[in-house]
């Protein structure tokens, strides 16, 4: 049960790490311009939620590793 808490928490610990790369990656530059993976529009409606997807999850699986111990 210890180990699975503990597996918990690290995968919430890396999924809101991988959110805050792909917050960082989807920055515009200083000219304002999206990065090329974003130039698309169906980009600008999927990547929010999908950032989003992970802060939630992340988030729930921090919690639920640290209530479980």
């Amino acid at each position: 049960m210890r180990e699975e808490a503990d597996m918990n928490v690290v995968t919430g610990i890396a999924m809101l790490s991988l959110a805050a790369f792909l917050v960082f990656v989807g920055r515009p530059n200083r000219a304002g311009e999206h990065p090329k993976f974003l130039r698309f529009d169906a980009a600008l409606v999927l990547y929010p939620p999908i950032i989003l997807v992970f802060i939630g999850l992340g988030v729930a699986a921090i919690i639920s590793g640290l209530l479980a111990k």
